[in-house]
């Protein structure tokens, strides 16, 4: 049991988290605006937004960006003591390209995003090293799409999607604990594995008049399979297993079904106003079960049981002039990780993402940045995830404070 508990391999990233799904990293518009872009989505980013909006973008078009962040979390036990985790920045690239082919009725596109994509590290000789001290969940988002426009006040359209995932996880075992002495004879365990899945999604943009919009997308559920390998050093003799212990291990989990629903409108001419609601089906993630190649290793079971959550977003965009526009947004995200569950290797709470960003046009170049700052509710934590008090001697109790900051920045170019 001591080997299984470090074998979760999937739940990661300490910023901008809805569970595991990544907010504000698909498009630096979108993000100026809080996410709020599922009626606007008039870039070839609508391919990730909303497909419908494919057929607003005009002629071909090609764009790419990313997004650079950090998130700073810290916890401090019922005893006062605190830990800081490591911080770093990371990079999280997008990049889509679109073109109507001279029609007038039909855009299509593909876009390559990372929806998932961050890592969180705490120290190996903290208080999370039986738990986590890292986690790695990366996946890469293909996505061909199309946009068709029935008339002057509806569209629709859909798009496929090839997922790739790879994913890492390392922890300290606590040895020691199974002869009476708790954390004096800590061995490391790292697990890797890599995963694919297939998945769709759609979306209807309606044109109410010349100042309100509506619009409606749905991103399907998906089940990514993993196979990788698990490694296991500094095993004492006494257990009789070898040292370096390795094993075949293979998994699957399921990824949530999104309903985003939208309503836009222009007040006045140069003003455009967005309202999103985004619904994750996270009930659907109850468990996670690990299966080891080495039949001298148990297959181990984790409880998620994850909860449904909304996203409130709200965006404006200001047009200065024909070249340069000015965004503002924001987004209220619900946690979606339960008290028993809830584990430091993915921090998760409500939060406020404050946004701000600007659209700049040159010639046949746009240059889009945005800029996010997130503050996530303080946690007060009391569990036993994963047996971690029960099988070794550390806890994850106590409060948990984050703060993230993001930056993007994206060019598009129109032929």
């Amino acid at each position: 049991m001591l080997l299984a508990a470090p074998a979760l391999l999937f739940m990661s990233g300490v910023s901008l988290a809805n569970g595991f799904k990544i907010l504000g990293v698909k498009s630096a518009k979108a993000i100026g605006m809080g996410e709020a872009f599922i009626v606007q989505a008039d870039d070839p980013s609508a391919i990730a937004f909303n497909p419908a909006g494919l057929v607003q973008v005009r002629g071909t078009q090609v764009s790419t960006g990313a997004t650079v962040m950090n998130g700073w979390a810290s916890r401090e036990s019922p005893t006062g003591m605190r830990e800081d985790i490591i911080d770093k920045w990371q990079a999280v690239p997008y990049s889509f390209f679109t073109s109507d082919m001279g029609r007038e009725d039909v855009v299509a596109g593909i876009g390559v995003t990372a929806p998932n994509g961050l890592s969180s590290e705490w120290s190996d000789e903290g208080f999370a090293r039986y738990v986590s001290t890292y986690s790695q969940l990366l996946l890469i988002d293909v996505n061909p799409s199309l946009g068709y426009k029935i008339n002057d006040y509806l569209s629709i359209g859909a798009g496929g999607s090839y997922y790739y995932s790879t994913a890492t996880l390392e922890s300290m075992v606590d040895y020691g604990s199974l002869v009476g002495l708790p954390g004096r004879m800590d061995g490391k365990a790292k697990l890797k594995a890599t995963g694919y899945a297939f998945g769709y999604n759609m979306g209807v943009l309606c044109k109410l008049d010349e100042k309100n919009s509506i619009a409606a997308t749905f991103k399907s559920p998906f089940k990514a399979r993993y196979e990788g390998s698990a490694k296991y050093t500094g095993v004492p003799g006494f257990l009789g297993l070898g040292s370096p212990l390795k094993t075949g291990v293979d998994t699957s989990i399921e990824f949530p079904a999104v309903v985003v629903l939208g309503y836009a409108c222009k007040p006045m001419d140069r003003l455009k106003l967005e309202f999103n609601l985004d619904w994750t089906n996270w009930n659907t993630l109850d468990s996670v079960r690990i299966d080891f190649d080495d039949d001298r290793l148990n297959d181990a079971t984790f409880m998620y049981d994850y909860e449904n959550t909304f996203a409130y977003k709200f965006g404006a965009e200001y047009s200065v002039n024909e070249d340069l526009k000015l965004r503002a947004g924001y987004i209220y995200n619900e946690q979606a990780v339960p008290q028993a569950n809830w584990r430091p290797s993915l921090p998760d709470t409500d939060s406020h993402f404050v946004c701000s960003g600007f659209g700049y046009k040159i010639g046949k170049v746009t240059i889009d940045g945005a800029a996010q700052v997130v503050f996530y509710e303080d946690k007060f934590i009391n569990n036993n995830v994963d047996n971690n008090e029960t099988l070794t001697s550390s806890s994850v109790d106590g409060k948990y404070e984050n703060f993230a900051l993001a930056f993007s920045l994206g060019v598009t170019y129109k032929f």
